[in-house]
């Protein structure tokens, strides 16, 4: 049964908190832990997350916001799980911060934790919401209207993240897939495929691969093929239900090619997906290469506020995919609801990011891409790129008119297939042109013009090219920040590798630290306003409280003595 959590709002006559010296109580309230509970526990919606809890009459779920509160805190320090349940059992910061002020309330077990995990995971898989992800954009959104930041300009960059599994080889993966397989076997198929099993069941998948000389691994996967495909036809009637199988099925599948003639063979490297199986711990890490490195995992997207005139920048949004998903199909999906949630019009990036598919978001949104780079070709030095040109635009988004380096303007016509436009010029200005042999506007034959002939997607192009060659004259250079944003999210992880495994927790793991690098900056922005303005800002407290703090700061003797009359006075207010 789902109970929302307002026990922390009522201040404790008698805590750990308030036996604190002044001055260690107001350096625990100043401290990051007060700006946590006030800028990030106090804004959970802790009814987005009723949906996970029965309707019916049972007991009291642990409270949400504590749980967000706490895997918040796990992702932003890099804890572990046990480290995570320390902190909170016996750290009176950790407990500040999650509104407690007495050591031993609120004390639940940790299997909690993963229950909770477990069902926003599986609520995620059968609608569709991150409840986690919203949570973060919902506070995000408040904390951003607190602090009255502008987000117009955003910036936003990609990195990869490390799954937590093991670095293998090709053949120890397909080993541990068939000792996987024996194990979910019943008895009577183990002793029926014992002989083939035999020699793969000799140790761990590890050890059977030390055993193999170097350069000697063909025949043993041609070995493991063969068994691969007797089974994935044999045990399909009673096994196809059971996750091994399904493993093994798709193993076979991505590894070995069977012809038309029955014949068996292993996958070439160049063969094999990047999509393909890494680890059965993790089906959905995925393999890339980039610059030569090797990354097997997923790729985290981080889009922030860049705007100059802000005292301080937030991550307003956080992406988590398979490391094969290109930036710009991320930045494609993330405009609509940015553009719906804030005032976005203008996105800064590095040079993945433009597509066809992104520059039609663009049109339709009207926000504006300026990219440090741009992926592709570099124009031509010998020739007069459509970037030299200064395009007008009509209400849709579609070029009308254009003026060449020499000042002549043309009207754009439509031409005879979708999305590609002309423009003529006189023949007269385009011969005295000292351009002409760069231009690429072509004479016609009958008629005395120079006709261009371009598509929208090289104008857009050549408008990009434009705009950031205005980023790189002006000097002021706004993506590159959110590379030390990027270092920031992935900083509590151990060289860039999370503690968990799947696309879901990852994803957790990834808002969880995003969302702690937003209270951190608040925090130290708070701090510099304290310093300069040379006093705190006053904490604001829920009605009534007002009295408890003054009573707690009282000695004991006189709290203890005024305590009952002024508790029935706060309850009237």
């Amino acid at each position: 049964m789902f109970k929302a959590n307002t026990k922390h709002k009522q201040i404790a006559w008698i805590s750990n908190v308030n036996d604190l010296p002044e001055k260690q109580r107001k350096r625990l309230e100043a401290s990051w832990a007060g700006t946590f509970y006030t800028e990030f526990f106090n804004r959970i919606d802790e009814r987005a997350f009723e949906v996970l809890y029965s309707d019916g009459p049972s007991r009291p779920n642990v409270p949400v916001n504590v749980l967000v509160g706490l895997d918040t805190l796990k992702a932003g320090f890099g804890w572990s799980d046990d480290e995570m349940h320390d902190a909170f059992l016996f750290d009176l910061q950790v407990r500040y911060a999650l509104g407690y002020h007495t050591i031993g309330d609120g004390e639940f077990d940790l299997r909690t934790v993963y229950n909770f995990r477990k069902r926003v995971t599986e609520h995620g898989l059968k609608t569709g919401e991150d409840l986690i992800e919203k949570s973060f954009e919902q506070i995000t959104d408040e904390q951003v209207k607190a602090y009255e930041l502008k987000t117009g300009k955003q910036r936003m960059d990609s990195t990869h993240i490390s799954s937590n599994i093991r670095d293998t080889t090709r053949l120890r993966l397909l080993v541990e897939v068939l000792q996987r397989v024996h194990r979910v076997l019943k008895e009577a198929d183990q002793e029926r495929y014992a002989n083939e099993f035999a020699p793969y069941l000799k140790g761990n998948a590890g050890q059977y691969v030390y055993r193999i000389k170097a350069g000697d691994s063909e025949p043993h996967l041609q070995q493991i093929g063969e068994l691969m495909h007797k089974l994935v036809s044999e045990l399909a009637a009673t096994y196809a239900n059971e996750h091994a199988y399904q493993i093994l099925e798709r193993v076979f599948r991505e590894h070995f090619v069977v012809n038309e003639e029955a014949q068996l063979r292993p996958k070439q490297g160049e063969e094999l997906s990047a999509n393909s199986l890494q680890s059965p711990d993790d089906e959905q890490a995925t393999y890339r290469r980039k610059r030569g490195e090797d990354h097997v995992g997923y790729v985290g997207n981080v889009t922030e506020t860049c705007d100059p005139e802000n005292d301080l920048q937030l991550i307003v949004k956080v992406q988590v995919e398979p490391n094969t998903t290109d930036d710009a199909k991320m930045l494609d999906e993330a405009l609509p609801q940015l553009k719906e949630r804030t005032d976005l019009d203008e996105m800064h990036t590095d040079g993945g990011y433009n597509s066809a598919d992104v520059d039609n978001t663009l049109a339709d949104l009207g926000i504006e891409l300026v990219q440090s780079a741009i992926r592709g070709a570099k124009p031509s030095s010998q020739k007069l790129g459509l970037e030299n040109f200064q395009w007008k635009m009509d209400a849709e988004g579609q070029p009308c008119q254009l003026t060449c380096p020499e000042g002549k303007s043309a009207l754009v016509i439509p031409g005879h297939k979708p999305e590609r436009y002309l423009a003529h010029f006189k023949v007269s200005d385009c011969n005295n042109c000292p351009h002409s042999k760069k231009c690429l506007a072509q004479p016609l034959k009958r008629k005395p013009q120079c006709v261009l002939r371009f598509s929208k997607q090289q104008v857009n192009v050549a408008m990009r090219r434009q705009r950031t060659a205005q980023v790189r004259a002006s000097g002021q250079n706004l993506r590159a920040a959110v590379e030390a944003t990027v270092r920031s999210v992935k900083h509590p992880f151990r060289n860039g590798k999370v503690l968990v495994r799947g696309q879901a927790r990852i994803s957790m793991v990834v808002i969880g630290s995003a969302a702690m690098c937003n209270v951190r900056r608040i925090w130290r922005h708070l701090n510099a306003k304290t310093g300069q303005e040379g006093e705190q800002k006053p904490q604001v407290l829920p009605s009534g409280d007002s009295v408890f703090l003054f009573l707690s700061r009282l000695p004991r003797f006189f709290s203890s003595f005024f305590a009952p009359q002024c508790q029935l006075w706060a309850v009237g207010h």
